[in-house]
C-alpha cells in the first residue's frame, strides 16, 4: 500500500469516528443506560467510537495490573540496570539509548497520601521524567529541558483530591516541594535516562557507570517515611529487579498481556477503569491558571499558547462520554444493556470490529508522504492530546505504538515501514542504507527545510557543555506486531554484531560434568537466555570466538559471587499469533534454549567471555564518541541488513531478521515474519524558532523545518 493512500485511510478513520460521535450525541441518555435500544447502525457507529476513545482506558487498567504482577508493587520504582532487550521486559518498544525507571502510581493505596519523587542533578545528565495519567495525557516533565539542576529535587506527587492539588509549591514543616499534582488516581511514571549501551564498562556514558551514578539516585516514598527520615529520600535495600514467580508471570500473560479480543470483556475493563479514574474537570489541580505562570515541569494541554488558560489535559471528555450511554458506557461504568436482542449484540459485535480495524489502518497511515521521505511522525499535540475526533484518534494510535509518548518538545518519534512509499513493508531480508549528511554551519530560509542532515538537537546554553547536544538521536530496528500491546518487539538478531562486545571482561573459572560452565560476575547481570561471546581461546574448550551463546539453564549464583550455567547456540523465543518473537520470552519463562554445547575442560589457555551488547540501534552517542566509522565527506551511514554488507564497517550495522536466521530456530516450514520498521528517536530536539528543527516554526507556520534522510534499498 503506497503512503499516499495511506493518508487517505488515515483521513477515513477520522471522518468515520467523528461522524460515529455526531452520531452518538442524538440518541440522548435513558434512565438505564442503553435501553430502550438504540438502532442497530447506531450502535455499530457509537461502539466502534467508543472503542478508539476508550481504548486508553484500557491501556491503563490493564498495564497497571500487569506490572504489578512482573515488576512489583505499586507506588515503588522498577530500577532499569540494562538496556532493552529482545529478552527483557524494559518497556513498551523498549529503546536501548536509555536507561528506564518506571512505577505505576497508585493513589487508591496508602489512604491516597502524597509521595515524595527525589530525582538527581540534571544539568549535565540527560534524562526526562514523565507523569502519564489514566487516559495517557502527560501531566509533568521533569529533567534536563525544562529543570537543570546541580542538586537532587524532591517533588511532592498528589492526587487530584489532594487539599495540594492546587498549589505549584507547598511548605511542610519548613520544608518547601514543588508540587506536581495529577488529575487521575492511577498513572504511570516512566524516567528516559541517556546511556550508551554500546560503550565499554569504563565510559562515564556506560550502563555500569549510569546505572550506579544517576538511575539508583531517584527515588520513591510516601510523604510520611520521607518526613520520618529527616526530610531525605529512602532508597530501596536492593536494585535488583523484582522477579515474578511463574504464576505471576502467567496471570500476567493471560489476563492482562494483551487487549480483550472480546467487546464485553474490552467496555468491562474500560467500565472499570473510569469507576477509579473519573474524566477530571475543568477546575482540577491547577486549571484555571494562565499557562505562563505554570512551574516549567506542568505540562500545557494540548493545543495552549503562554495566552491560554490552563486546564488539565483530560479534562473536557464529559460530552464525549456522555454520547456513548446508548452502548451502556456512562461515567458510572459499563453495563451489557438488559433490553439488547441479538440485533443488538450482533451490531455491537460489528462496531467492536470496525473501530479496531479503523484505528488498525490510521496507525498504518500515519503522516508519512514523498515531503518526509517516507517517515512518519507527529511533532505537535502529541504526549498530551486533544479532546476531538483528530485528537481520540491519535490517542489511539499511540497506545498501539507502546502506550507512553513524550510531549514533542522533548522527543519526537519517527517511524517508517516502506522502501520509499513503494508497496512493500520494509523486510529484513533486504538491505537498506541511512546516510546522514553533515550540517551546514547555518541556514537561509531559502535553504530550509535542510534535508537528510545529522538530526538538530537543542544544545547546552552554558556550563562545561555549552554547544553541545542536551539530548541525543538514534535509530532502532523493531518488528511490528498487531496482535500484541507490547509491540513492537526488539528483534534478536541484534545480538549478531558483535563488534561492541568486550570478550575478555571476566573469567570462566571452570568446566565441570561436561557442559556446565562457572564464571567469575561480569558487569551486568546474568540470567537466563543472556547472550554471552567468549574471548580468542574460545576453541580449545569447545566453543568459537566471537559467537554469541545463550545461557541455557537458571544460572546458580555461589556466595562469592560466581553463576554456573549452561550454554546453548540458540534460544528460541515464543512466537505471537501473527508469526512475531515475543520480546520477554526468556524473561518469563515461555523460551527455550537450542541444544545444550558440549564443553571440553582444556586445563590452559584461560578462557575469558563478557556479555553480547547487542546493536539493535546506533545513533548520536556512537557519533560522538567516535565508533561509528564516517564516509570521506563527513557524512554517516547506518545500514540495516541481516548479514554486514561487504566492505562497511561492523560498527556503523544494525542485523535485522530474516528467513535464514529464523529458519535456523523454527525450521524451514516455519512461517515467522520478516516485517521491520525503523525508528528514529530524537529526545531534546531543537527548538522549531531556532531551525533546522523537526518541531514546528512558530514564526513562520512552517510545520517543520528539518527532513529525515531516505532508507535506501540496496540493488
Amino acid at each position: 500500500m503506497s503512503r499516499g493512500v495511506s493518508v487517505e485511510i488515515y483521513r477515513s478513520a477520522l471522518l468515520a469516528l467523528s461522524m460515529a460521535l455526531m452520531a452518538c450525541g442524538s440518541s440522548g441518555n435513558s434512565p438505564e443506560p442503553g435501553c430502550p435500544p438504540a438502532s442497530p447502525a447506531q450502535i455499530t457507529a457509537l461502539t466502534s467510537a467508543a472503542y478508539i476513545w476508550s481504548l486508553p482506558i484500557e491501556f491503563m487498567y490493564r498495564f497497571p495490573h500487569e506490572q504489578e504482577l512482573i515488576s512489583g508493587p505499586a507506588n515503588t520504582l522498577v530500577y532499569g540496570l540494562n538496556a532493552a532487550a529482545w529478552n527483557n521486559a524494559a518497556s513498551n518498544a523498549g529503546n536501548a539509548t536509555v536507561l528506564y525507571v518506571s512505577s505505576i502510581i497508585d493513589f487508591t493505596q496508602n489512604q491516597g497520601q502524597p509521595l515524595v519523587l527525589t530525582v538527581p542533578p540534571s544539568a549535565s545528565q540527560y534524562y526526562v521524567v514523565n507523569l502519564i495519567d489514566s487516559f495517557i495525557n502527560g501531566m509533568g516533565s521533569i529533567g534536563t529541558r525544562t529543570t537543570p539542576a546541580t542538586s537532587e529535587t524532591s517533588y511532592l506527587l498528589v492526587p487530584p483530591n489532594s487539599p495540594y492539588a492546587n498549589d505549584a509549591k507547598v511548605t511542610i514543616d519548613g520544608h518547601v516541594f514543588p508540587v506536581l499534582a495529577s488529575d487521575t488516581y492511577v498513572n504511570d511514571i516512566l524516567i528516559r535516562i541517556r546511556a550508551d549501551s554500546l560503550a565499554p564498562a569504563s565510559d562515564p556514558t556506560s550502563l555500569s557507570q549510569v546505572a550506579q551514578n544517576v538511575v539508583e539516585h531517584f527515588a520513591l516514598n510516601p510523604l510520611s517515611q520521607f518526613i520520618s527520615n529527616g526530610f531525605a529520600p529512602v532508597f530501596p535495600p536492593s536494585f535488583a529487579p523484582f522477579v515474578p514467580t511463574p504464576a505471576e508471570a502467567a496471570e500476567a500473560s493471560e489476563l492482562y498481556g494483551s487487549v480483550p479480543t472480546d467487546p464485553i470483556d474490552f467496555f468491562t475493563q474500560v467500565g472499570e477503569g473510569l469507576a477509579t479514574n473519573p474524566v477530571p474537570s475543568t477546575t482540577t489541580a491547577l486549571s484555571g491558571n494562565s499557562v505562563a505562570s505554570l512551574p516549567a515541569y506542568v505540562i500545557p494541554q494540548a493545543g495552549a499558547t503562554s495566552s491560554s488558560t490552563y486546564v488539565v489535559p483530560s479534562a473536557g471528555q464529559q460530552d464525549t462520554l456522555a454520547s456513548f450511554a446508548p452502548i451502556g458506557l456512562t461515567a458510572a461504568g459499563w453495563t451489557l444493556p438488559t433490553c439488547w436482542g441479538s440485533a443488538e449484540m450482533a451490531a455491537f459485535q460489528a462496531g467492536f470490529a470496525a473501530g479496531k480495524a479503523a484505528l488498525q489502518k490510521a496507525a498504518v497511515a500515519g503522516t508519512a508522504s514523498a515531503s518526509t521521505n517516507y517517515w512518519s511522525y507527529i511533532n505537535n499535540d502529541i504526549g498530551t492530546y486533544l479532546n476531538t475526533t483528530a485528537g481520540y484518534l491519535i490517542r489511539g494510535i499511540v497506545v498501539l505504538a507502546g502506550g507512553f509518548a513524550n510531549i514533542a518538545p522533548d522527543a519526537v518519534y519517527a517511524t517508517n515501514t516502506s522502501n520509499n512509499g513503494s508497496t512493500s513493508l520494509l523486510d529484513g531480508n533486504n538491505t537498506y542504507s541511512i546516510t546522514f549528511q553533515p550540517p551546514a554551519a547555518s541556514y537561509t530560509p531559502e535553504q530550509l527545510p535542510a534535508v537528510g542532515v545529522v538530526p538538530p538537537l537543542a544544545l547546552y546554553p552554558s556550563g562545561a557543555q555549552v554547544g553541545q547536544p542536551q539530548g541525543f538521536w538514534s535509530i532502532i530496528v523493531y518488528q511490528p506486531d498487531p496482535s500484541s500491546s507490547s509491540a513492537p518487539f526488539i528483534p534478536q538478531t541484534s545480538v549478531l554484531n558483535t563488534s561492541y562486545s568486550n570478550p575478555n571482561n571476566a573469567q570462566v573459572l571452570s568446566i565441570t560434568g561436561g557442559n556446565t560452565l562457572t564464571v567469575a560476575p561480569t558487569v551486568g547481570p546474568i540470567l537466563l537466555s543472556t547472550p554471552l561471546v567468549f574471548g580468542p581461546t574460545a576453541a580449545q574448550y569447545g566453543l568459537q570466538p566471537n559467537t554469541v551463546y545463550y545461557v541455557a539453564s537458571n544460572p546458580v549464583q555461589s556466595a562469592n559471587g560466581n553463576y554456573s550455567f549452561t550454554v546453548s547456540t540458540q534460544w528460541i523465543q515464543q512466537l505471537s499469533p501473527d508469526g512475531v518473537p515475543i520480546q520477554q520470552a526468556g524473561s518469563v519463562g515461555t523460551g527455550h534454549p537450542g541444544a545444550i554445547a558440549t564443553l571440553v575442560n582444556s586445563p590452559s589457555p584461560s578462557l575469558t567471555y563478557g556479555l553480547d551488547q547487542e546493536v539493535s540501534q546506533l545513533g548520536s552517542q556512537q557519533l560522538t564518541s567516535g565508533a561509528l566509522a564516517e564516509n570521506a565527506d563527513g557524512s554517516v551511514t547506518i545500514w540495516l541488513a541481516p548479514t554486514l554488507p561487504a566492505g562497511v564497517p561492523a560498527s556503523n550495522w544494525i542485523p535485522t531478521p530474516s528467513k535464514a536466521y529464523y529458519d535456523s530456530l523454527y525450521g524451514s516450514g516455519s512461517a515467522v515474519s520478516t516485517t521491520i520498521e525503523a525508528y528514529i528517536r530524537m529526545y531534546d530536539p531543537q527548538p522549531g524558532d531556532k531551525p533546522p528543527s523537526i518541531l514546528p516554526d512558530p514564526t513562520t507556520g512552517q510545520s517543520t523545518t528539518y527532513v529525515l534522510p531516505p532508507i535506501v534499498q540496496a540493488p
